[in-house]
């Protein structure tokens, strides 16, 4: 399947197989040992249950953010995993044979490659997150500005847990062109002052921005998560790339051939 891969897919890639890992160390070993952003790097699993799989992509994600890789999970097997918008990391599986898992990993990495947010401008990005929002689920998506009042937030919307109570939450998202301003922790505590102040206090806060942060920014948001349980879930650029792959026709609608 390796060879079928690298040679249907448009840019180099770097390909791994993960096999008979036994812990969280040698997952991260292996992460560290990739040569850097620029690349995609396609980790082949095998061997692995799909709750044991999930769980080590959530542990590394700390040192996939760090340096900023593109990882994509491709599970070997008949594993029924479905990749949600709240999965550590892109993960692509298939309950059919090795040929229909093949074409799926080729048409996602290729769709990655074609993503280039410098060809779109900060309106559109914001279209562009809401139809992302709609292909993963989220619902009664509202814009929450007009031309003459800012309500601090650019959507509100809901989402279903798949659990066993279904439970239903309230999200208030944030949209940030990252040409516009650099990402500050100052506007981070703006973010959740305006949650606190405005909005029902069971609202989950959602930054979205096609650019990256700082460590220092990231280290920050962990801070409040963990010692004042405060939670704002951030998509940044890597992720929403990933998010983005996975749905070709949001990439023939914002992203077109030239």
């Amino acid at each position: 399947m390796a060879h079928t891969l690298l040679s249907s897919i448009n840019n180099p890639v770097e390909m791994c197989v993960i096999k008979d890992i036994k812990n969280q160390q040698e997952f991260e070993r292996i992460f560290s040992s990739f040569s850097g952003p620029k690349d995609i790097h396609i980790c082949l699993m095998t061997d692995q249950s799909s709750a044991w799989i999930q769980q080590m992509l959530f542990q590394t994600e700390g040192i996939i953010r760090k340096r900023a890789l593109a990882v994509f999970a491709v599970l070997m097997g008949r594993f029924n995993i479905s990749y949600d918008f709240f999965s550590s990391q892109p993960i692509i599986s298939s309950t059919g044979d090795i040929k229909e898992l093949s074409g799926k990993v080729t048409e996602i990495i290729n769709n990655y490659l074609r993503i280039d947010f410098g060809r779109i401008k900060p309106w559109s990005l914001e279209n562009l997150v809401k139809d992302v929002l709609k292909a993963y689920h989220f619902e009664g998506i509202t814009l929450t500005y007009s031309d003459h009042v800012d309500f601090g937030y650019d959507m509100m919307c809901t989402y279903t847990r798949n659990d066993d109570m279904l439970t239903k939450e309230n999200w208030l998202i944030e949209v940030k062109y990252a040409a516009e301003d650099r990402l500050t922790i100052r506007y981070i505590d703006s973010l959740i002052k305006q949650n606190r102040d405005h909005y029902p206090a069971d609202s989950k806060v959602m930054l979205v921005t096609n650019g990256t942060l700082t460590t220092a920014i990231w280290t920050y948001i962990e801070g409040l998560q963990d010692k004042q349980n405060i939670s704002i879930l951030i998509v940044d650029g890597r992720k929403l790339c990933g998010l983005i792959a996975f749905h070709s026709n949001l990439i023939n609608e914002y992203f077109p051939y030239e």
